[in-house]
């Protein structure tokens, strides 16, 4: 009888599910045929398999750089992962930086879109209605071409400093363009951009290029874009908005817009929704623009708005308060010196009003009580104040509350009913949802250590393969659950059909390869496929079921 010689082992967890995943969706094959001749990013592994170790990476939890990607993967299966031609060796700094600057020869935007939108069209994941939206990831340390604006026509983007997000000015920062569609938030378009762009700007630059490219890219129904505030101006709506839809929160600064969220409405006025919600319709022609303005008002804003005004009445009426006692000792030369300087002070006031009197004293020049016959040497003004609650004021910045406007160009209400209108604007937290998965320190994405722009701005084209690829996941976990009638147990040990993926991940925990060494031979067997493990599994298509060597036929082991 032979004895066993050695046993070892790779974990294995989730990352089958982000494998099978990216193969599922078709990545490497369409990088493959994209790059054509430039596919090789060295002789030993090709871009497409470095792609997909980045993103293994990077949805890996493990918070490795990648940088470390080669230690990442020296304990991985990485033959069932990505091939059975690479090794972690491969995976190596220089393999990973000339993938980089292959794609951002090829065009960032242009690579990334050019594997988006097949798949979206592959999976029917995107719908009528595309959500813009751009965010800012600060740098540290120094970057090749920084603060010199001669290269900056030969760079991919500037690395610089400009309007922070995460209100960090001082730090050097690029900003990224997103735009998602669809149920599972599918990322069509990812654009980098310098860090000192303007959002008014690039949304409407990235809007025609999207729409240049659905044209090249053929039979594409054309997008109805929804955007925030940023999105909307009196020059963008003369200059670039009068062949396409769009919805967009209009801004309150604009005099139109506050005095219809100030407006006095009547019940008759207004359409009750669900969840604390009601709607009313009005109409604008701002920018020369016919558009439908649909005035907002949220329960639960308004509760939380109205709690923060009775603050502010309160911060304003102390203040007051203090400034009226000191006010009133102070002596004035003359009645018009008194009443300037009071009523400079009532014209700052929100709530409160100030009425007064102005006092008359005789000033001596001796101290002590005056002798009859003694003249005043001048005669003194004091002010007499009461402060009061400006009601009417109150009322009308209490109004207000809980209440936003959003507009549209789209004039159909039996293509977009009114109340289409404010769920396709709540939608937009579906690209805001990107943006903060992308910068989740579990993820370690926002860490970029890259030195070149180019290498940046290619960077940004694989995180978003990275949420492409988590955001596919979920949406077809989640369908298969409610189409097989299945559940979950989520962090309260709850039954759910629709759990986060990355819990999911976690419950897969504890999956691993053995290897059997007995002699020259060796045996490999998957570890730990639990009942609820394989649950899991079944829910994902053949390459992940491939990968945990798991079919609907075959045992798992108990707990």
């Amino acid at each position: 009888m032979t004895s066993v010689t050695s046993i070892s082992t790779e974990p294995l967890n989730h990352l089958g599910i982000v494998a099978g995943m990216i193969k599922d969706l078709g990545i490497p094959n369409k990088i493959d045929t994209l790059l054509g001749e430039k596919k090789q990013a060295t002789k030993f592994v090709s871009v497409s398999e470095c792609v997909s170790a980045m993103i293994i990476n990077c949805l890996g939890f493990t918070n490795k750089a990648l940088y470390l990607v080669p230690n990442f993967f020296s304990n991985k299966p990485v033959d069932r992962l990505i091939s059975p031609n690479v090794t972690a060796a491969h995976l190596n700094d220089d393999a990973l930086g000339n993938a980089l600057d292959i794609i951002a020869e090829f065009g960032v935007t242009k690579f990334f879109s050019n594997i988006s939108f097949p798949i979206a069209q592959e999976r029917q994941y995107g719908k009528r209605f595309a959500h813009i939206d751009t965010t800012s990831f600060s740098l540290e340390g120094n970057y090749e071409g920084f603060g010199d604006e001669s290269n900056s026509s030969t760079q991919v983007i500037r690395v610089t400093h400009g309007h922070s997000k995460k209100h960090r000015p001082d730090l050097k920062q690029i900003v990224v363009s997103m735009v998602c569609s669809g149920n599972s938030n599918f990322p069509y378009w990812i654009e980098p951009l310098s860090g000192n762009s303007s959002d008014q700007k690039n949304f409407h630059e990235t809007i025609a290029t999207v729409r240049e490219f659905q044209r090249l890219f053929g039979n594409i129904e054309d997008f109805c874009w929804v955007g925030d505030s940023a999105f909307y101006s009196k020059t963008m709506l003369l200059q670039d908005f009068s062949d396409y839809l769009w919805i967009t929160r209009v801004p309150e600064k604009i005099k139109e817009a506050k005095s219809l969220v100030h407006l006095e409405l009547s019940d008759d006025d207004w359409v009750k929704l669900d969840n604390g919600y009601k709607i009313s319709s009005h109409t604008s022609n701002y920018g020369d623009v016919s558009q439908r303005w649909l005035l907002v008002f949220s329960e639960q804003a308004y509760e939380r708005e109205s709690k923060t005004l009775k603050k502010r009445i309160k911060i304003e009426f102390e203040n007051l308060r203090k400034k009226m006692k000191h006010l009133s000792n102070d002596a004035f030369a003359c009645a018009p010196d008194a009443e300037k300087k009071i009523e400079k002070i009532i014209k700052k006031l929100k709530y409160h009003s100030i009425s007064y009197k102005l006092k008359t004293k005789l000033k001596h020049k001796k101290a002590g009580r005056p002798k009859l016959n003694d003249k005043a040497a001048k005669q003194l003004v004091y002010i007499v104040p009461e402060i009061s609650q400006n009601e009417e004021a109150i009322e009308y910045f209490r109004r207000g509350k809980g209440r936003f406007i959003l507009a549209t160009n789209d004039l159909d209400k039996i293509r977009l009913p009114d109340e289409n209108i404010l769920i396709e604007y709540k939608a937009q937290s579906g690209v805001e949802k990107g943006f903060k998965f992308l910068k989740d320190s579990t993820f370690l994405i926002d860490k970029i250590y890259l030195k070149t722009p180019k290498r940046i701005a290619a960077l940004t084209a694989v995180m978003a393969l990275s949420l492409m690829v988590y955001n596919s996941a979920e949406f077809e976990m989640r369908k298969a659950l409610k189409s097989k009638m299945l559940t979950l147990p989520n962090q309260l040990k709850k039954e759910v059909e629709n759990p986060t993926l990355k819990w999911v991940f976690k419950l897969m925990d504890g999956i691993t390869i053995v290897h059997i060494k007995t002699g020259d031979i060796v045996q490999r067997e998957i570890s730990d496929i639990t009942p609820l493990r394989k649950k899991i599994i079944l829910l994902f298509e053949e390459n992940t079921r491939r990968i945990y060597e798991t079919s609907p036929t075959k045992g798992v082991q108990s707990n």
